[in-house]
């Protein structure tokens, strides 16, 4: 990605670039899609994209291998998202609540009206539990996650898992009951999401 070869020299050697580089591309999918979730606006899951991968590669010194760098990734990406949000929201950028009711230059000035959606707070734990969630996932055998993604996330039947699968639909409902199991074992273990 240019911009972080553009970005401010940070005195580190080509192979740090190129291992930072192949990691950027394995994530790079589950990332903007989790950009995606967040923003709910194609260009700006981009834009969110660019600086986490940005921040992630000044921060890489903090980075600690072998630890999974995608959750790495996306914890920074919160971060930047709840940054972003706490910027734009209209009430932070006024000297005061006054200042919008009277403003200076006469005209009365409209307060935005809740849409009764999800609060900020809410979409956060929201996306909290579903970072852990598909942390938790990453940790199971690969047969397991992969029927439960297909099941619970993608609403395939037990038929079609059974078919990308090449094995019978006993076989699928094994796999998604016990990897259910394990997930729960897994969760337990971080004790609980969130």
């Amino acid at each position: 990605m240019t911009v972080i070869e553009n970005s401010v020299s940070l005195d580190r050697s080509p192979g740090e670039l190129l291992r930072f580089q192949d990691m950027m591309s394995d994530t790079k999918r589950r990332a903007y899609t989790l950009a995606l979730q967040l923003t709910r606006n194609p260009s700006d899951a981009e834009d969110l994209m660019q600086e986490t991968y940005l921040k992630a590669w000044r921060g890489f010194d903090s980075y600690i291998p072998g630890r999974p760098f995608l959750n790495w990734l996306l914890r920074i990406m919160q971060r930047a998202y709840l940054d972003s949000r706490r910027r734009d929201n209209p009430i932070r950028k006024a000297e005061s609540l006054n200042s919008m009711i009277s403003p200076s230059d006469g005209e009365v000035q409209e307060l935005p009206i809740s849409d009764g959606g999800p609060t900020p707070d809410e979409e956060i734990l929201h996306q909290e539990f579903r970072a852990s969630l598909h942390a938790a996932l990453d940790e199971l055998p690969e047969v397991y996650r992969s029927a439960i993604m297909m099941c619970d996330l993608e609403e395939m039947s037990y038929s079609e898992i059974a078919e990308v699968q090449n094995t019978t639909i006993g076989t699928v409902r094994s796999r998604i009951h016990r990897g259910r199991r394990l997930l729960r074992d897994i969760i337990q273990k971080r004790g609980g999401i969130g």
